[in-house]
């Protein structure tokens, strides 16, 4: 009866173990027979053998439910959203006249994404308001992109001025007549580096060196290509196209060299010796008199625009149409003519190579060479 007992207690555990496996729980109970058997004080015919058990647990984790046949996980991607940080000028018109238009074609503008990419925007994409060309001088409107605006500055023209694109010359924009003289007088004594008349000796075989020879310089009056190298002014000298003597100040040598309007390397040019004493200090006319002089055409151009840039820089000196006021000091002329010479002789790329080498040294630029118009916008009515 007790080994019946004892049998049906074996039978039920392991019910109930098969049970407990077939739920679903994160346990598995593994139950074996062990091989040993156990000798109690029973009698020979109720010796039986012992079952034990062994429990092994096994924990899985999923991040969705399972099935019992074939778990599966399913893992989580978090994807990036590109968007938008920022927009960016490239290029825009800088300058209308009078009432006109909005030119759509000529803005650039471009959107930086987050991604450290860029988008080129077309005008469908931007938004524009406050563009007015009913009223000259300075103004700006807003381009608006996404959540971003930016601000572009344009100016309305007068009906005299014309485009100025080096920032150099910003402030002379929409100026004439004493106006505008004034603010390129402010604008070329700026950081002005006036140097002695000894150093010119060394800064115009640069200045004026013959593109198709180095080591040579061209000579002003004559054309000639000669030797750059410095001789005491033997094969060349230092021509002042504004005479020397209509400046109201001597020229120093040597120990006695200071700066002064005579040193102004603008205002010097390598030149023959005779033909610049042919010179003296006569005004620039079409002819040849004994008051007046008539250089080669290829720098009459020149010769006027040198001129111009004196009288800007130093008000004390005044470009003179009357002929009657040859012989007064601190003047020049013809003003009539040296307007003509302005127009039909343009400044070319030997005057403007000229004009950037005495800008490295001098510090400051010959307006008339950079922007011709410049002279009629200041002396045009007082040539009439």
């Amino acid at each position: 009866m007790k080994l019946t007992k004892k049998l049906l207690t074996i039978a039920l555990l392991s019910i109930f173990s098969i049970v407990v496996i077939a739920c679903d729980t994160k346990t598995t109970t593994v139950t074996t027979l062990n091989p040993t058997t156990e000798t109690t004080d029973l009698t020979t015919s109720e010796q039986t053998t012992i079952v034990t058990t062994e429990e092994v647990t096994t924990t899985t984790t999923f991040s969705t439910l399972q099935t019992t046949d074939q778990p599966t996980t399913f893992p989580t991607t978090t994807e990036s959203v590109i968007t938008y940080t920022g927009i960016e000028l490239i290029n825009s018109k800088k300058f209308y006249r009078l009432n006109d238009t909005y030119d759509t074609i000529s803005i650039e503008i471009i959107a930086h994404k987050s991604d450290g990419s860029v988008e080129n925007l077309t005008m469908e994409d931007l938004s524009v308001r406050g563009l007015r060309t009913s009223t000259v001088g300075k103004q700006n409107f807003l381009v608006i992109f996404d959540k971003f605006f930016l601000e572009v500055d344009y100016i309305v023209l007068e009906d005299f001025a014309f485009e100025i694109n080096m920032a150099y010359y910003e402030d002379a924009i929409n100026l004439n007549g004493n106006a505008l003289k004034l603010a390129l007088n402010n604008i070329i004594n700026e950081g002005f580096n006036n140097l002695l008349y000894g150093d010119a000796r060394y800064i115009l075989d640069e200045a004026d060196a013959d593109p198709n020879n180095p080591g040579n310089i061209i000579l002003v009056y004559t054309g000639m290509s000669v030797s750059g190298a410095w001789d005491g002014g033997t094969t060349w000298n230092r021509e002042h196209v504004w005479p020397q003597s209509r400046l109201g100040v001597y020229v120093g040598y040597d120990e006695d060299d200071f700066p002064s309007k005579a040193t102004d390397l603008h205002n010097l040019k390598p030149a023959d010796p005779d033909e610049n004493a042919l010179r003296s200090n006569d005004y620039f006319d079409w002819f040849k008199t004994d008051k007046t002089y008539e250089p080669r055409d290829e720098v009459k151009g020149d010769i006027a625009r040198i001129l111009f840039y004196m009288a800007t820089m130093y008000f004390e000196l005044t470009l003179n149409n009357d002929e009657l006021s040859l012989s007064l000091n601190r003047t020049m002329g013809i003003l009539s003519v040296l307007l003509e010479w302005n127009e039909i002789d343009p400044a070319d790329d030997f005057e403007r190579n000229r004009n950037e080498v005495i800008y490295s040294y001098q510090n400051n630029r010959n307006p008339f060479i950079d922007y011709p118009e410049f002279a009629n916008l200041i002396w045009g009515d007082l040539a009439a």
